[in-house]
């Protein structure tokens, strides 16, 4: 008599996860997608990827931007978008890869959007490529976050090619700014899931 009454209350478990309705516990995922030619753009995202890794229960994937697939876009809670800065604009790399996210319905509205970009040197161009994508995503209807910090209010970026900054790896400081940015990303995307 002991085992029937066990039995079928251990049934309904089961059947029940079997379903998706016991133990359905999303981890939100953020897509860290970007370009990078000379390595340092890369380092970048590398950094962002250090701060999510920061915040329990969050996910991320790591791509170049030509490694994406649609799915990781659509699949993604948060979307991090890195690019260097081209003649004062968006790698066209960066580019063709906005260019392929889903519109019709607007499947990305209210996912979140950061940005960062690595750029030659000062005043050449960084906010402007910060400002094309994320007006990019705010088309697709997306909630930007900015970093951390005030001076990484719109995003990360780094200067890589002048004054002291010249001819090195990405200089500590803004890899700080990126680590930042990653996790007040991941904080925030934990947030909205509840």
């Amino acid at each position: 008599m002991k085992n029937k009454k066990l039995r079928y209350p251990l049934i309904l478990f089961f059947l029940l996860i079997l379903s998706g309705n016991v133990l359905a516990h999303h981890i939100p995922s953020i897509l860290i997608a970007y370009y990078s030619g000379s390595g340092n753009t890369k380092a970048m995202a590398e950094a962002v990827a250090r701060g999510v890794e920061q915040v329990e229960n969050v996910s991320y994937t790591i791509k170049c931007v030509n490694e994406v697939s649609g799915e990781e876009v659509l699949n993604a809670s948060a979307i991090i978008l890195g690019s260097p800065v081209y003649n004062a604009n968006i790698a066209p790399q960066v580019q063709e890869f906005i260019n392929s996210w889903p519109f019709e319905g607007r499947p990305l509205k209210n996912k979140i959007g950061a940005v960062f970009v690595t750029g030659g040197g000062f005043s050449l161009g960084e906010e402007s490529v910060m400002f094309g994508m994320i007006r990019a995503m705010l088309v697709h209807g997306m909630l930007i976050i900015g970093g951390a910090e005030t001076e990484a209010a719109f995003g990360a970026s780094a200067i890589t090619g002048e004054g002291d900054f010249a001819g090195k790896e990405v200089d500590p400081l803004f890899l700080k700014k990126a680590e930042g940015l990653g996790k007040r990303v991941a904080e925030l995307v934990l947030k909205m899931q509840m």
